[in-house]
């Protein structure tokens, strides 16, 4: 690199800034905020247990009170469900009849998971006998899941027994776990191998060995293939082939008068060349939802597609020459978020890359009497994929 040259440092720090803000925002739209924000599933309480409304009984005020206190701590005994009692007053502020066979309507139970209504009546052929009938009832789909009543004549009897109604009633409750849910939503995710494309900006930073900042950078292009094999239900290997453009440009002030710092003549010394990397990676996926988040690492390899175009403004010179490395390996370290969108995965993708070595471009015949140019790449990218998965892995 040309000593005596000025390099034009202004601006550099604010380009990584724009490009992360970019990412960030890029981001977002493809994993929507309420999906961290969200913790609770709806009809749950914060430990898991399914909130159920209990509507107070119609009948006999009395014997419906006693029955009422009986079902709550019946359905709290059965460590499953969160009970919440709706008082009568509710129901009548609200210009509502009391509901017995009927599900209750959403806006006297926001929120809940089950409903139970009921009521105590009095025998048809005895007068001495009472029967307590419960209706359970699905929120969601605001469908009946099971009823069946009590039959009795001293009260006492009728409250040692209700707890055992109360226990066949919920246990005819079909219902998925939390874990069952998440396992549907996420079953694209479970193919052995996934296959496809991305493509992205790439911003490249370049270091000469006798500098401490970049001396030069630039917003370049990045894609290519990828193929990935899932290890495990949490570990996948990855393979790709990328092709990366370099477009090396130095900036320097030419002047040699003391009118540089009002009127500086500007020129540019530019590398431009193209490469193929191939990372292998290792990617470790967590599954919030339905979406992927894999964070993982990995190195690369990298081979020159040509030779480096050479071009000087002013002055017009140009010419290409032969590039290397020593040891052509570096590494990678990114991010990579999924989620299932028509017939395959879209992937939103942002990783570090570095080399291990120096690059050599063999230009010092442009420049007589100099060294030639060396530096090492800093590499920030973000791209946009799309997978199609074959196979399927075994739990």
């Amino acid at each position: 690199m040309n000593s005596k040259t000025e390099l034009l440092q202004a601006g550099k720090l604010k380009t990584p800034a724009r490009f992360a803000a970019g990412f960030v925002f890029l981001l977002a739209l493809l994993v929507p905020p309420n999906l961290y924000a969200q913790t609770l599933r709806e009809g749950y309480d914060g430990e898991g247990k399914a909130v159920v409304a209990l509507l107070p009984l119609t009948g006999d005020e009395e014997a419906a009170a006693q029955f009422g206190e009986a079902v709550m701590r019946a359905v709290t005994a059965l460590g499953r469900y969160n009970p919440r009692q709706v008082s009568r007053d509710t129901v009548e502020a609200a210009g509502l009849r009391i509901p017995t066979d009927m599900p209750p309507v959403r806006e006297l139970t926001p929120g809940v998971r089950f409903a139970l209504t009921g009521g105590v009546y009095p025998g048809n052929n005895d007068e001495s006998q009472f029967y307590l009938q419960l209706w359970l009832w699905d929120m969601h789909s605001s469908a009946m899941i099971y009823t069946d009543d009590l039959v009795y004549e001293d009260t006492g009897s009728a409250l040692e027994s209700l707890p055992g109604l109360v226990e066949w009633l919920f246990s005819h409750i079909i219902e998925r776990t939390e874990e069952a849910e998440t396992e549907k939503e996420i079953t694209w995710d479970h193919n052995r191998i996934n296959a496809g494309v991305r493509s992205g900006v790439s911003q490249h930073w370049y270091t000469a060995p006798n500098e401490s900042v970049p001396g030069a950078y630039s917003l370049t292009y990045e894609g290519g293939v990828f193929v990935a094999v899932r290890l495990t239900s949490l570990i996948s290997l990855q393979a790709e082939f990328d092709l990366i453009l370099d477009d090396l440009v130095y900036r320097m002030v030419v002047n040699t008068s003391k009118d540089i710092t009002y009127n500086p003549v500007l020129a540019n010394e530019r590398r431009h060349s193209f490469s193929l990397l191939f990372p292998v990676l290792v990617k470790f996926t967590l599954r919030p939802g339905s979406f992927r988040l894999s964070p993982y690492v990995g190195l690369f390899a990298f081979t020159p597609l040509g030779k480096t175009r050479y071009s000087q403004y002013p002055g017009g010179k140009e010419g290409s020459f032969s590039w290397a490395s020593d040891a052509p390996l570096g590494y990678s370290v990114g991010f990579e978020a999924a989620r299932k969108l028509g017939p395959g995965i879209l992937t939103a993708d942002i990783r570090c890359l570095g080399d291990f070595s120096n690059i050599t471009i063999r230009d010092n015949e442009t420049n007589p009497g100099q060294t030639e140019t060396v530096y090492k790449r800093s590499m920030l990218s973000f791209t946009i994929g799309y997978a199609f998965g074959f196979g399927s892995l075994k739990k």
